[in-house]
C-alpha cells in the first residue's frame, strides 16, 4: 500500500477502520515532502509538531469511537494556500511585508476542514497577494512544475497544485480570483474547482460585495473534491454571499446516464484569445469522447459572451490598490517592485464613477453569461491556451502561442470570466501534449451547479482516467 498515492477519502476509511493510522499517513506525507519539495518548492512552511499532535489525537479517537462516529476526513493530511489564515501557523500571503505574521484564528474554510477531521500539514506557496499566474515571490522563490521543472507550476495556487500532483498532501485548500486554482490544476494534471461565489465562505479579503475570489479546491480525485466541498461550504456570518441554502454534492453512480443529452458550448476564442494547435487538439479529442457518451456539443465560431478582460484587470488592480494603501510605509517598502509597477496605472487613481461603471459592466457580463446558460448546461474552453512558460522568466511575462511570443495574459485571462460573474468553474485533466505535459478542460456551469461539474469530471475520469498517472520529474 503506497499511502501517498491513495485518495483522501480512502485514507480516511483506512484510518477509521484501523487498517492504518493517522500517524503512519502523516509520516509518509512528511517523508514525501522531504524527498520532493527540495526540487519543487511547493511549501512556505510546515507545521510538523502541530500535525503530529493532531495525528496522535486522531488515532486515540479511533480507539475510543466507532468508525461511523468519526468525521468524514478523519486523520487525512491537507495543505492550505498561504493566502488564507491558519491559527498559530505563519501566514505570509507570499509577501515579505507579512513574513512574520501568525494569525490567531483560522479562515472559515480551514476551520471546517479541521472540523471534518483533516490534519493541517503546512502552507503552500503563492505569489505576493496572489497577483500572478506564475508562483514565485521574493519571499519564497520559484515553485516548479513537477512534469518539467524548467516550466512554471502556474499560479497563483501553484504550491497547491504541485503538492497534490506529487503526493505531498492529497487535499489542498486553495483560492481562485482569476483562474488561480484552475491554472495549476491544468499544468500539474489534477482537478481545480472554483466554486460559486460564496459557496465556501471567504472572509480573508476585506470587501464582501465586490469580491472576485473564492476559496477553492485542488485534488486528484472527484470523491476527494466532493468531500472537501461538502466540508467547507455553507453559510457563515463573515461572508454575506454564503448565506443561502446549499445541498451537499454526491458522486454519481452513472455519470454518463446523468449527462446524456446535456448541452455543452465550446468557446475557443473566449475574450479574443487564440489557442495553440496542440492544446486545441487535446480539448477537441475530449469533446469527441463526451459526444460519443451522449452529450450534445456545439463549437462557437466567435465569442458570444464578448468578454472584455479589461473589466477584470481594472477590478483586480483597484482592489489591490485599496489594500496596499491601508499598509504602513514600512510594509509597502517590502513589496515586490513588480507589484508597485502593476499599481502605477489607474488602480491608485480610480474615482467613484469609474468604480460604479465597473460594477455595471460586471452585471451586464453576468447577464450575457446567463443568456448562454438558458440554452446550454456547460460553457467550455481550454484551461490554458498553450504550454506553460519557463519558471525562470527573469520578469519577462510572455508565452509562446502558435510560435508567436504573446503577453502572458493571453495564456489564461479567459478564466476570469467565471470570477467576474460568480459562476462555478472547474479544470479537469483531459490528456497530455508534447513531452508528457498535462492539459486541462475549463468548464463553467450555472450558479450553485457544482454537482453538474462533478458529474462531468466523474465522466471524464471514466473516459480518460488521469488519477494513476504521476509525474517523474527531472531533478
Amino acid at each position: 500500500m503506497d499511502i501517498i498515492k491513495l485518495p483522501g477519502v480512502e485514507l480516511a476509511r483506512l484510518i477509521k477502520s484501523g487498517e492504518t493510522s493517522a500517524a503512519e499517513v502523516l509520516e509518509a506525507t512528511l517523508s514525501r515532502i522531504k524527498e520532493v519539495d527540495q526540487h519543487l518548492n511547493a511549501f512556505v512552511n510546515l507545521d510538523v509538531s502541530g500535525a503530529r499532535t493532531q495525528a496522535r489525537l486522531a488515532d486515540q479517537m479511533v480507539a475510543d469511537n466507532a468508525a461511523e462516529d468519526l468525521p468524514a476526513l478523519h486523520g487525512v493530511p491537507f495543505t492550505v494556500k498561504d493566502l488564507l489564515n491558519t491559527a498559530g501557523v505563519r501566514s505570509t500571503y507570499g509577501s515579505r511585508a507579512f513574513a512574520a505574521y501568525i494569525p490567531d484564528t483560522d479562515a472559515v474554510g480551514v476551520s471546517r476542514m479541521r472540523q471534518a477531521g483533516a490534519i493541517l500539514v503546512g502552507k503552500t506557496t503563492t505569489p505576493e497577494f496572489a497577483m500572478k499566474v506564475t508562483t514565485d515571490s521574493l519571499l519564497c522563490g520559484i515553485t516548479r512544475n513537477p512534469w518539467n521543472t524548467r516550466l512554471t507550476s502556474g499560479g497563483s495556487s501553484g504550491g497547491a497544485g504541485v503538492a497534490v500532483a506529487t503526493g505531498m498532501g492529497t487535499l489542498a485548500v486553495s483560492t481562485d480570483g482569476g483562474g488561480s486554482a484552475r491554472i495549476p490544476a491544468a499544468v500539474c494534471g489534477v482537478l481545480g474547482l472554483k466554486p460559486t461565489l460564496g459557496a465556501i465562505p471567504h472572509e480573508t479579503w476585506p470587501f464582501h460585495f465586490g469580491n472576485n475570489s473564492t476559496v477553492s479546491i485542488n485534488s486528484r480525485t472527484v470523491p476527494d473534491l466532493a468531500a472537501m466541498l461538502n466540508a467547507m461550504s455553507g453559510a457563515h456570518p463573515s461572508d454575506p454571499l454564503s448565506r443561502r441554502l446549499r445541498r451537499p454534492v454526491e458522486i454519481a453512480k452513472d455519470p454518463e446516464l446523468k449527462l446524456k443529452g446535456k448541452r455543452l458550448l465550446m468557446i475557443p476564442s473566449m475574450g479574443g484569445n487564440t489557442v495553440d494547435q496542440e492544446m486545441l487538439e487535446s480539448v477537441e479529442a475530449m469533446l469527441s469522447l463526451l459526444a460519443s457518451s451522449g452529450m450534445n456539443i456545439e463549437v462557437a465560431s466567435s465569442d458570444p459572451i464578448k468578454f472584455d478582460s479589461s473589466i477584470f484587470s481594472n477590478l483586480l488592480t483597484t482592489n489591490l490598490a485599496a489594500r496596499v494603501r491601508s499598509m504602513t510605509q514600512q510594509q509597502q517598502a517590502l513589496l515586490d517592485p513588480g507589484l508597485h509597477q502593476l499599481l502605477e496605472g489607474s488602480g491608485y487613481h480610480s474615482d467613484g464613477v469609474q468604480l460604479q461603471q465597473q460594477a455595471i459592466e460586471r452585471s451586464r457580463l453576468y447577464d450575457r453569461v446567463e443568456t448562454i446558460f438558458s440554452e446550454f448546461d456547460f460553457i467550455v474552453t481550454p484551461t490554458v491556451t498553450a504550454r506553460p512558460p519557463p519558471a525562470d522568466s527573469d520578469g519577462v511575462q510572455r508565452v509562446n502561442i502558435g510560435g508567436e511570443m504573446l503577453p502572458l495574459s493571453r495564456w489564461w485571462i479567459h478564466l476570469a470570466l467565471a470570477n467576474m460573474t460568480g459562476h462555478p468553474a472547474i479544470s479537469i485533466p483531459c490528456g497530455f501534449i508534447g513531452e508528457s505535459l498535462p492539459t486541462g478542460l475549463n468548464v463553467m456551469a450555472g450558479w450553485d451547479s457544482e454537482q453538474e461539474l462533478l458529474d462531468l469530471a466523474a465522466l471524464i475520469a471514466v473516459l480518460k482516467p488521469w488519477m494513476d498517472r504521476w509525474p517523474e520529474f527531472n531533478v
